[in-house]
């Protein structure tokens, strides 16, 4: 069936919202970013995933392209999406690339996460196609016309569908083009063909956002993942932490100038063991000392082979487990860029991005900025670059 690492993604959002009101849903805003920003996140940062698709209806086309650049999604291709669900999806198809498995997700569903698609690619595995779902808890009644009831079903058998739902690509490309009737649900055009979805456990707070209702629901669960908070009647003690941090490198040439993540044109570079991202490092060092974690030379020490070269992106991300491990949750990084030359300020929106996907948080809660020294100094005397990073961490504990 393929390498699980070929996944491409089909996000469908081309619908109207005839329910919400004359509210947009998939740009409505929930918990400070776009509702359809929460699920494209997932996606773009799950190494897993390849390609991603989003279909949108013709009328929001041009605020998806502005979307994409805004959040940096190096993965996403915005496509016009059909009148029905399942136009979008085979438009969907026809736009992936050398893909093995194909996850499809509603792009009204905002709180997918990494272990719904791992879990889900595990189930597709072993049946070529696995959908979510969640056992129903409320007992459910057949009813004829008049609304009486005609039987009374058993709930022990019964799961409340929902998406990803995955399937190996020539299942489900098969399954499309021999489509002639109109579908909900795209396990139910695998199963015409004679296959059988496996289930797999989703989530209750895994809802679909279709009225205004369901809107103030989903950004109630929203500002519990960005805020948890501690039930049951547990007193929670918020920790808040503060770190500074510092780097500088010289300039040489024959070096590549990296600064917060972004190759930058220039006729040098900095020095250095690693790639040498000033920006990058002060920043590492400021996480580092607000989580009492020491500095980058101790968690990644120079002259060790395995760190030559090696992107500073990379060790900020391994930096983020290592926050994550100890409970710390980044509030915002604040950093400086102290450097002659070259002028900085057009390379700034990309850093904010690359950082901010390295650390899994939003690029609102990274600001950078580039400032001189007036040709005063080593810096001024374009001998080298220097950073300053400052870094708010917040720590829940009993």
């Amino acid at each position: 069936m393929g390498e699980v690492s070929k996944v491409g993604t089909i996000i469908v959002a081309a619908g109207s919202s005839q329910r919400m009101d004359g509210i947009d849903k998939i740009f409505a805003p929930l918990g400070g970013k776009p509702l359809l920003a929460w699920s494209v996140d997932t996606c773009q940062k799950c190494d897993l995933v390849q390609q991603i698709v989003v279909t949108l209806n013709n009328n929001s086309l041009e605020r998806g392209q502005k979307l994409v650049k805004e959040r940096g999604w190096s993965k996403v291709v915005i496509c016009p999406g059909g009148i029905k669900r399942q136009d979008s999806v085979k438009e969907g198809l026809r736009r992936l690339r050398d893909c093995a498995w194909v996850l499809i997700h509603d792009g009204a569903r905002p709180f997918l996460t990494l272990d719904l698609i791992q879990d889900g690619l595990m189930a597709a595995r072993e049946a070529g196609a696995a959908i979510a779902a969640v056992p129903v808890k409320d007992t459910i009644k057949l009813a004829d016309d008049a609304r009486l009831i005609t039987e009374t079903l058993q709930r022990n058998k019964l799961w409340a569908t929902q998406t990803p739902q995955i399937f190996s690509f020539d299942i489900i490309n098969e399954a499309y083009n021999k489509l002639t009737t109109e579908i909900t649900d795209d396990s139910a055009a695998v199963e015409r063909l004679g296959y059988k979805a496996k289930l797999y456990m989703g989530a209750y707070d895994n809802v679909k956002v279709t009225t205004p209702e369901d809107l103030l629901l989903a950004e109630t669960i929203a500002q519990e993942k960005l805020s948890p908070v501690l039930h049951c009647g547990e007193i929670s003690r918020e920790e808040i932490r503060v770190g500074i941090g510092y780097d500088s490198h010289p300039l040489t040439t024959g070096r590549r100038l990296i600064l917060g993540g972004v190759d930058i044109p220039h006729d040098k570079g900095l020095s250095g063991w690693s790639d040498a991202d000033v920006a990058t490092h002060a920043m590492i060092d400021a996480l580092c000392g607000a989580a009492a974690l020491g500095d980058i030379g101790i968690q990644f020490p120079a002259g060790e082979p395995k760190y030559e070269g090696i992107s500073s992106l990379v060790l900020l991300s391994k930096t983020g487990e290592l926050l994550k491990a100890k409970g710390f949750r980044v509030v915002n990084i604040d950093t400086t860029i102290i450097a002659q030359r070259p002028v900085l300020s057009s390379f700034i929106p990309d850093m904010r991005n690359r950082i901010s996907q390295a650390l899994g948080i939003e690029p609102a809660q990274v600001t950078i900025k580039a400032t001189t020294t007036d040709g005063l100094g080593f810096i001024g005397r374009e001998q080298g670059i220097a950073a300053q990073s400052v870094a708010l961490l917040r720590r829940v504990s009993l």
